[in-house]
C-alpha cells in the first residue's frame, strides 16, 4: 500500500492507510506484525463460520513511471494456503451455483 500511495500520490489511499496503521496489532503476533518488509506475498487468517480460513495475499502492480494510467492500476489477489481453507472455497463456489 505504501507503494501504491508513493507512485499515486493519492491522498484517499493516505487517510486509508494511515487509519490502518492505527489499529492496534494483535497481542500474540509481536513485532513481526509491524515489521517494515516488503514481502512478495502477505498471510491472511480469518475466523469465520467455516473456521480458521488460511489465505496468502500477493499484489501484481502494472505500467511504468511513466504510463500514469497502468502505474495506477494493482490487483491483489487471495489464494488459499492450505488444503482445509481450498476445501470450504470449492464447497461454498459449489453452493453458489
Amino acid at each position: 500500500m505504501r507503494r501504491q500511495i508513493d507512485v499515486s500520490g493519492d491522498a484517499t489511499l493516505a487517510a486509508l492507510f494511515a487509519e490502518l496503521e492505527a489499529y492496534p496489532a494483535p497481542a500474540h503476533a509481536g513485532h513481526a506484525a509491524r515489521a517494515e518488509t516488503d514481502p512478495v506475498v502477505v498471510p491472511l487468517r480469518m475466523r469465520t463460520q467455516y473456521g480458521v480460513l488460511s489465505f496468502f495475499s500477493t499484489t501484481t502492480v502494472f505500467g511504468t513511471p511513466v504510463d500514469i494510467t497502468l502505474s495506477e492500476l494493482a490487483i491483489e489477489a487471495f489464494f488459499p494456503a492450505d488444503d482445509a481453507t481450498a476445501a470450504v472455497l470449492r464447497k461454498l463456489d459449489d453452493a453458489r451455483r
